[in-house]
């Protein structure tokens, strides 16, 4: 992968750690706020995701749906099931580029080239989002309980895992010039906020006018009908009855799924972890996690 120095480069910790969420912040920032544009593009047209492609598994799998569509379609789909690598090779720029991989699966110049926007997200609330995610997608589908699958994401049996050893990377070039690093409770607690820090990181300057227009276009209850990041197209892949591609954007809501051992269990777990690697997630005064 060559990097360029104008790559903008956008990395999540796990798939539902806000990714579409701040791909959307990111792009609209460095375009300066061009919504109509953003409409007539999805987000997989605007991004190359990079690394290992759930959608490039599907493409591949055996009996799954994407095999048994025309070629017109199969043409349609072709953003999302192409390597990154080929995409990026013809990409002009500046690449705008998406990844779930850790740092030490990047380039080593990386950091030095490119400009990186990280996002961490309690574990507790990605697990949930993970689950249902997994149950939506023909690959890997998860046919099991939210328990069973816990109980492989807390022993790393699951796609990109472990966990922290994945924020740990980004969180120890935090203070890197080239390294922006988010938690997506600071998004959900302040995104007026958090959006001026991403556009000074970007040198962008937008008045407060436009920033709370962007507010309004990456609420949740606008966001989850926007059919440029929504994935819609991509019905005829889903597995039929599960919860849609882009959900609640809540934090906290591991609450509803997590029993007292579980709860306890986890506890335990993120108590080492985050003593092991020095990460701390913020804590606000209406976090409903502490309610």
């Amino acid at each position: 992968m060559e990097v360029r120095a104008t790559d903008i480069i956008y990395v999540a910790t796990f798939p539902r750690s806000g990714t579409t969420w701040t791909q959307e912040m990111v792009w609209l920032l460095l375009n300066d706020l061009d919504y109509a544009k953003a409409a007539s593009l999805n987000l997989v047209d605007r991004y190359i995701n990079v690394g290992i492609s759930i959608w490039g598994l599907a493409s591949r799998a055996k009996g799954a749906k994407i095999l048994k569509f025309k070629e017109e379609d199969k043409r349609k789909y072709k953003q999302i099931i192409t390597p990154g690598c080929e995409l990026l090779a013809a990409a002009s720029d500046p690449r705008f580029i998406k990844t779930h991989l850790p740092m030490c699966m990047l380039p080593p110049n990386l950091i030095e080239t490119a400009k990186i926007v990280y996002v961490a997200r309690d574990p507790r609330d990605v697990v949930v989002s993970l689950y249902h995610f997994y149950r939506l997608m023909p690959v890997p589908q998860f046919t099991g309980d939210f328990k069973t699958f816990w109980n492989m994401f807390v022993r790393d049996n699951v796609i990109r895992t472990p966990y922290f050893a994945h924020i740990k990377e980004a969180w120890e070039l935090r203070n890197h010039p080239n390294m922006l690093f988010l938690f997506y409770e600071e998004l959900k607690n302040d995104l007026s906020n958090t959006i001026k820090r991403t556009a000074k990181f970007f040198n962008k300057e937008y008045t407060d006018e436009q920033i709370s227009v962007l507010c309004n276009h990456l609420n949740i209850n606008n966001f989850r009908h926007n059919d440029s990041v929504s994935l819609n197209f991509l019905a005829d892949v889903f597995i039929p009855g599960e919860e849609p591609f882009i959900r609640k954007g809540k934090v906290g809501g591991w609450r509803d799924y997590f029993d007292d051992e579980m709860t306890v269990e986890c506890e335990q777990w993120m108590a080492k972890k985050l003593k092991e690697t020095g990460i701390r997630f913020p804590v606000f005064s209406n976090d409903v996690t502490k309610k």
